[in-house]
């Protein structure tokens, strides 16, 4: 799977691409993501880097938006549109808690992914962002 990383520009949003994402490390996705960025950033992206993904990440986290649905690049199968957390009432255990809630939106073409795919999808990535065992072992 070639990744495309959203970055927003004063120029405008270009997509750089991880190729492969799939065989590298979360570490080395998170290396490869910062580089890519800062080429971007500085005008050094190669044409080649911007082209063939198929799954784009978008995220908003730090603009403080509690919600948006990213439109599919074309020639994509999906995108995930990746929002700011925000600090929310909950009930956990019949009680109102203040919990950190970050609302994900999974949009996919529907020639290329089975919609019930995709929600079990979205869904594998919320049980992922939600296991604490999961980030301490990956920040250890």
């Amino acid at each position: 799977m070639h990744l495309g990383i959203a970055v927003s520009l004063e120029q405008g949003l270009v997509v750089p691409v991880i190729r492969n994402a799939d065989d590298l490390t979360l570490g080395e996705l998170n290396q490869r993501t910062k580089e890519l960025a800062e080429k971007a950033r500085t005008g050094k992206l190669a044409p080649d880097e911007m082209t063939g993904s198929t799954f784009t990440i978008s995220n908003m986290g730090m603009l403080d938006v509690e919600n948006f649905t990213a439109i599919i690049n074309t020639g994509e199968a999906a995108i995930l549109a990746v929002s700011s957390t925000m600090k929310k009432a909950v009930v956990r255990d019949d009680k109102i808690v203040v919990r950190s809630i970050m609302k994900i939106t999974l949009s996919s073409d529907h020639r290329i992914v089975d919609g019930a795919m995709a929600a079990k999808f979205a869904n594998a990535i919320k049980q992922k962002l939600e296991d604490l065992e999961l980030w301490k072992r990956l920040t250890a």
